[in-house]
């Protein structure tokens, strides 16, 4: 089918069949150096679920854990849990939730499993409204599928103008979908096990050769209905949308919260950035739902205890962003800085990302030719990746003090914030913190240039004949400029400044000491050079 073809009126649905969730659960924490052992996920005494590797071993559900692994001792054997397994469809939904409002949990029996209770195993998402934010319903089902290969999830994806009709297809093929006319003819080819309901009736569905759905709507509805009761006629009803079907829609939670577990110890942090990865598109796709920023994240590291009762605490890697965002990209640059310097007490046994502070993201247009913001931008990513490996306190920068003393016209400190950015706008609009830098300048009346470069100290000269001498004899030709201040830090300077030259005319700032008389001559000083 064409994925750009009209839809009807009814909507759009896409289904996401999560077929090996357990065992994309344990692989979550694979990291890029880990071999690729056969896995399999058991309870206490039978293989529920094998990868391909495993598969190829001869091992299939329902063997016993022990033939599992006289097959392949190998083997890595990982216990089901149904609460991290409804953790993680959880976690799927809140990021689902970037692409549309409407996103519901499905619950069915996943193939492989030895009994018939249904398990959180799926999503449904009803895209209609979105398709024109994504670019059409191609292009936001290929955004969904690069997002679930960065989250480490495979599923199966079908799409229909129906809810039911969708995860018929999930379940059946991927990429399967089907719209207007042709839903009912594709609806109809199903196989009649793919219904929810119709597991109750296998033997009597086979008895009288009703293979596929098709074959169920060509019986008498009435005949059928007192057989296999009204239920399945109802789940095909829905299917071809011509019953309503109501659905419980997922809510993100308040924070963001997400841990992985890694299959194998980890001993240096850079080899934890393949597991990190996912963490931060996870993390990307809840604020996306949310529409939110954040301005900083951390980084939990838990270490394996080694058998002692009082082991080593986690490793904090704080990650603090110049200005909010959600790039996961920019995220994940930021994070291999921050990983690059970080040294493990103990081998790493798991990871946890936290965020609870979320700012609101402000989404701004791409100019048609570069400006100055974009400039800016460029500037304000390379500080937070220098701050993210060298650390916070060691980018620094000069700031403009209001003092008319030269050498304490300006100070370095730490950046914070920069200017133009929402956390500069947030300070000034609660007060500065410290006073506003307006040096005096050439602006007022007398003062002379001033050469941008200062000497670390002034350094002292001759004086021959009555006239400042420095390498060669100077010229004044501007001047004097007279700076007095400092009483109240007691460093009180009293100087008169001129503009002089040099034989090969290079230009020097120097200055003479105010004397009083009782103090006795000081002579000239060399404070500066003008380029």
């Amino acid at each position: 089918m064409n994925p750009a073809a009209a839809r009807p009126s009814s909507g759009w649905w896409l289904g996401l069949f999560f077929d090996q969730l357990s065992l994309d659960i344990v692989r979550r924490g694979t990291t890029a150096h880990d071999d690729a052992s056969p896995l399999a996920i058991c309870d206490r005494l039978h293989i529920l679920d094998a990868d391909d590797t495993a598969r190829a071993l001869g091992i299939v559900p329902g063997m016993k854990r022990a033939a599992a692994l006289a097959l392949a001792p190998a083997l890595r054997l990982c216990e089901h849990d149904a609460a991290r397994r409804q953790a993680t469809l959880d976690a799927l939904a809140t990021w689902a939730l970037q692409f549309t409002p409407a996103v519901s949990q499905q619950y069915d029996l996943p193939f492989g499993r030895l009994d018939d209770t249904p398990c959180p195993c799926g999503l449904l998402l009803e895209v209609a409204p979105s398709l024109r934010c994504f670019g059409g319903s191609h292009a936001l089902l290929g955004r969904v599928r690069r997002g679930l290969h960065a989250l480490g999830f495979a599923a199966r994806i079908g799409a229909a103008p129906t809810a039911a009709a969708a995860w018929l297809f999930a379940r059946h093929r991927d990429g399967l979908q089907a719209h207007g006319a042709g839903l009912e003819a594709a609806v109809r080819s199903l196989p009649t096990g793919l219904l929810a309901r119709s597991r109750a009736q296998r033997e009597t569905l086979d008895a009288i050769g009703a293979h596929r759905i098709g074959d169920l709507l060509g019986l008498p509805r009435a005949g059928l209905a007192r057989r296999c009761g009204p239920a399945l006629l109802d789940e095909i009803d829905r299917a071809l949308g011509r019953q309503p079907e109501p659905r419980h829609w997922f809510e993100a939670p308040e924070r963001f919260d997400a841990r992985i577990e890694l299959l194998a110890r980890v001993e240096h942090a850079e080899a934890l950035l393949f597991v990190a990865r996912r963490l931060l598109e996870q993390l990307a796709g809840w604020l996306a739902a949310r529409h939110g920023a954040l301005r900083e994240f951390v980084v939990h590291i838990e270490h394996d205890r080694l058998g002692r009762r009082n082991g080593p605490a986690d490793t904090l890697v704080a990650v603090r962003l110049a200005d909010p965002g959600r790039d996961p990209d920019r995220l994940c640059a930021l994070l291999r800085e921050k990983l690059a310097i970080t040294r493990l007490p103990a081998p790493a046994r798991a990871l946890r990302l936290r965020c609870d502070e979320v700012l609101a993201h402000v989404t701004r247009s791409e100019p048609l030719f570069p400006a100055v913001g974009s400039a800016h931008q460029s500037v304000m990513r390379l500080i937070e990746r220098l701050q993210a490996r060298l650390g916070p306190r060691q980018v620094q920068r000069l700031t403009l003090v209001a003092d008319h003393r030269p050498e304490a016209a300006c100070r370095i400190e730490a950046i914070d914030a920069l200017p133009g950015s929402p956390e500069t706008a947030r300070q000034s609009a609660s007060g500065p913190r410290s006073p506003p830098p307006a040096p005096a300048t050439a602006s007022a009346p007398g003062a002379l240039p001033r050469p941008l470069w200062l000497l670390r100290e002034p350094v002292a000269i001759s004086e021959h004949d009555n006239r400042p001498r420095w390498h060669s004899t100077l010229t004044l030709l501007a001047g004097p400029e007279r700076i007095e201040g400092g009483w109240w830090d007691a460093a009180l300077v009293q100087r008169d400044y001129f503009v002089a030259e040099d034989e090969t005319h290079a230009l020097y700032w120097i200055y003479r000491e105010r004397l009083s008389p009782e103090d006795a001559h000081r002579g000239w000083f060399v404070h500066g050079r003008f380029g």
